[in-house]
């Protein structure tokens, strides 16, 4: 067990130490999906998540957040060696800040962190080429629109195109990489390498590393083990960005954080950013060959909340403290 514990640690350190590397040009981690062509082709999942009250440094606030997702994929077979793949998903971050709504520094401390309702629209599309029996290329691309409820639709959108390979010499092993081309809120065009494996290095013990979804997806490691047909149980983290453009209402002064230089720049149609680590423990209940409940419990550590103005300065930015979380999936394949 104990190469095993160092194989994940590798595995994870693998999956995060690139994503780590975008995280200063503000590029979230988008929903990719590498397709799985032995699934059946079509899914649905609905997901709900609560991660609970959390105290904000040196913020004067708390928060919590609420997770709503629903998502529809289906795949196509276009020729005997190439496979379409094609995703829809709506994701609500509802969150919630318990230190009031003051933005004047004259009356008293303030509280910059503001926002409500975040929806988050993707639409995906991946091809997926059979060169031989192991090797297997990916690529495609992506839409999304992100921000506050009542945020300019057109300032919200980003997108991007991404492509890799898949290496798979047998049923129990696949390895691969996936490097996608994205644009951000504010900024410019940045690449996000995501690493891919998939390994069942034991008769009931699996391994993945790339896109993990903990009420939210993220680059991080899951491993898990089939106690049988119906249950499993895993373990893992992942590492989550979130960056989503604000309505264009004031509520926040630069000046407020000590800016002299420029009292007059606020929130109205900035930019805010999350950044946090979940660590999680899951229990997957299959009570048909076609239908996956899971149940997702843990922690949120290395919370993090940004805020930009229009012009992606920054007005705050503040840790925020270990957020416990839980959430619950449902999926049906058919």
């Amino acid at each position: 067990m104990s190469v095993c514990f160092r194989v994940i640690s590798l595995a994870l350190m693998f999956a995060l130490i690139p994503a780590g590397s975008v995280l200063a040009q503000a590029v979230d981690i988008p929903a990719i999906m590498s397709p799985d062509l032995k699934a059946p082709p079509t899914a649905v999942m609905v997901q709900y998540g609560h991660q609970f009250k959390t105290d904000i440094d040196n913020a004067n606030d708390e928060m919590s957040r609420n997770n709503a997702l629903f998502s529809i994929s289906q795949r196509f077979k276009l020729s005997e060696k190439t496979t379409a793949f094609g995703m829809g998903t709506y994701t609500l971050h509802a969150y919630n800040f318990s230190g009031g709504r003051n933005g004047n520094p004259a009356a008293g401390p303030v509280n910059f962190y503001q926002w409500d309702d975040v929806h988050r629209m993707v639409i995906a599309g991946l091809i997926a080429h059979d060169l031989n029996d192991e090797w297997r290329l990916i690529g495609g691309g992506l839409f999304r629109s992100w921000g506050e409820g009542g945020a300019d639709y057109g300032d919200s959108i980003t997108g991007g195109l991404l492509g890799g390979f898949d290496y798979h010499p047998n049923e129990d092993f696949s390895i691969g990489l996936m490097i996608g081309a994205f644009s951000a809120l504010e900024d410019s065009v940045a690449f996000l390498p995501v690493p891919t494996l998939k390994w069942r290095f034991a008769e009931d013990w699996r391994l993945n590393v790339g896109m993990v979804a903990v009420a939210d997806p993220g680059i991080g490691a899951e491993l898990s083990w089939q106690l049988n047909d119906e249950l499993t149980i895993g373990a893992g983290a992942a590492l989550q960005t979130r960056q989503f453009r604000l309505k264009d209402k004031a509520r926040v002064l630069a000046g407020a954080n000590g800016d002299p230089a420029r009292p007059s720049e606020s929130d109205a149609g900035g930019v805010a950013s999350e950044r946090e680590v979940p660590i999680f423990g899951l229990v997957r209940w299959k009570p048909t060959p076609r239908t996956a409940i899971d149940l997702q419990g843990g922690v949120a550590v290395a919370g993090n909340l940004r805020l930009e103005d229009d012009d992606g300065d920054r007005i705050r930015d503040d840790d925020y403290d270990a957020a416990p979380f839980i959430a619950l999936k449902g999926q049906i394949f058919f």
